[in-house]
């Protein structure tokens, strides 16, 4: 079952450009990696005009297989602005 995610309307509007990249870069997912490393996968490899959402990072890590809430993405992701 998918994150429970609430998406804003621009959010929504993205998704599906978003979801057609991910059998594209299927293969290449760091599935081993530690979390806040895929989180930032994600955001890096599905950055059009701009970066994606928490939301959407969520969304797009379950359709790679990886089963995290939007909280423990947001602290993947703290973890990640800590670092650098």
């Amino acid at each position: 079952m998918p994150p429970r995610v609430r998406l804003t309307p621009e959010e929504a509007a993205r998704l599906p450009i978003l979801l057609a990249r991910v059998e594209a870069l299927r293969d290449a997912f760091p599935s081993n990696a530690e979390p806040p490393v895929q989180a930032a996968w994600i955001r890096e490899r599905y950055a059009d005009q701009q970066a994606p959402t928490l939301n959407l990072i969520t969304l797009l890590l379950f359709e790679h297989g990886v089963h995290r809430s939007a909280d423990q993405v947001s602290e993947d992701l703290a973890i990640l602005r800590e670092e650098s």
